[in-house]
């Protein structure tokens, strides 16, 4: 008997674990598109449609993903590495560069998912500036 309970919890974690695995391979793939967009662009209003169907409904209202600023920028970037936070496990860190009009900027994406809905709950844009 204890043999069979041991087998049925032993199952369920391996199912667990699998389940787990699939969520983080759905983020892992949804961070690294939303980031590619993010930072590759002719037009704003263009790249927020392009990444609007990874973002829940108040941040897309949040961060004015529907309005048109009329700026059109050719920016060519990429995202350079994506970690999560060992404490907040729902937040991720991107880092990448963009290049725009000659000119290279790093830059942190900080984006918090719905783990629910596998979608991004909020954004946080931060430029790095050099000193030397």
């Amino acid at each position: 008997m204890m043999q069979a309970e041991s087998l049925s919890i032993e199952s369920k974690r391996n199912q667990e674990n699998k389940i787990k695995s699939n969520i983080f391979e759905v983020i892992q793939h949804l961070l690294k598109d939303f980031g590619r967009k993010w930072v590759n662009y002719t037009d704003i209003y263009e790249r927020n449609q392009s990444v609007k169907n990874y973002l829940i409904d108040c941040c897309i209202k949040e961060n004015g993903i529907d309005n048109d600023p009329h700026v059109q920028q050719k920016n060519i970037g990429r995202i350079h590495n994506v970690s999560q936070d060992i404490t907040q496990t729902d937040h991720y860190l991107l880092f990448g560069e963009q290049k725009s009009n000659a000119v290279t900027r790093f830059l942190f994406i900080q984006l918090k998912i719905n783990q629910k809905v596998q979608k991004i709950d909020a954004i946080k844009i931060y430029y790095v500036r050099s000193a030397y």
